[in-house]
This record gives C-alpha cells, structure tokens and sequence, in this order.
C-alpha cells in the first residue's frame, strides 16, 4: 500500500482533506495591517485556529488585507469558522492597539 499524503485526517469513519483560502479586509481597507499589528495577527490567527481544530497551511497579512489557507474539520462550516477568526482577533487587536 501507498503512504498516505501527511495532510489527509483519518476519523474514526472516514478520511477528509477539506482547506479553504479566505481573504478580508479591514473596514474602509486602510493599510493598518503593518509592524506590530501584523506581526500580533499572525499570532492571533494561528492560535484562534487551533482552538477550532483548524491548521493554517499558509498566512500572508499584507498593508490592506490578509490571506488565511488552512485545513478544517468537516463539522466546521467556512462561516463559523470565518466568523471566530475574525470576531476574536478584531476584539483582541483593538483592546491591544487603540
């Protein structure tokens, strides 16, 4: 037999390889994003993923939006998961740079 591929989860039932590529955009898409800010963002959305069971496979924060490609659970819809992401880093990221 084959090798499986290191990406492919195994349940109990079933084997999945779901990602998705999701991009946003701060509000007004103003370059906010930079130094600090980016730097605690890439922080916030590997950490906010993991708590979901998501692992980010590539994250890119440019000036004026941000990439996120990551694998997911099947039980996840691309909506809740979107919807922890940015809900949790946008609350954290204000209370840290007013």
């Amino acid at each position: 037999m084959k090798p499986e591929s290191p990406r492919i989860k195994r349940t109990r039932h079933a084997k999945h390889f779901l990602t998705y590529h999701f991009v946003w955009i701060p509000k007004y898409g103003r370059d906010i994003l930079v130094g600090k800010v980016a730097e605690r963002l890439k922080e916030m959305l590997k950490e906010y993923s993991q708590e979901i069971g998501c692992e980010v496979i590539a994250l890119e924060v440019m000036p004026d939006h941000v990439h996120v490609f990551l694998q997911a659970k099947p039980n996840l819809s691309p909506a809740q998961i979107v919807n922890h992401l940015k809900g949790k880093t946008a609350r954290k990221l204000l209370q840290e740079f007013p």
